[in-house]
């Protein structure tokens, strides 16, 4: 019997799952400063001032950059995309700040 490819009936009746509530994030430029180890973000909200264990991890992160750098207010969470060898779309790297002083 010759090949009939896929007879699993489709329901396109049925309801998409709505997706997750997603936190909304804010593509930004942020400044690190390696001597004193802060970050500073400016956005919607204003400018604000970040501290974070090892500045030298993200500015080597924002230099191998392939997507804009993504900033989750709610998390305090600075997505970098960096360049990844077999990943096209690159790889997310995820940098949690730390409260500093407001700038």
């Amino acid at each position: 019997m010759p090949y009939q490819g896929d007879t699993t009936p489709v329901n396109t009746t049925a309801p998409s799952t709505p997706a997750g509530t997603a936190t909304p994030t804010v593509a930004v430029i942020p400044a690190v400063d390696l001597f004193l180890g802060t970050v500073t973000i400016t956005a919607k909200a204003g400018t604000e001032q970040f501290r974070h264990a090892q500045p030298q991890l993200i500015a080597q992160a924002l230099a191998q950059a392939v997507r804009p750098t993504h900033w989750c207010e709610s998390s305090k969470t600075l997505t970098v995309t960096v360049a990844a060898v077999g990943k096209r779309a690159g790889v997310q790297r995820h940098f949690t700040l730390g409260l500093g002083k407001q700038a």
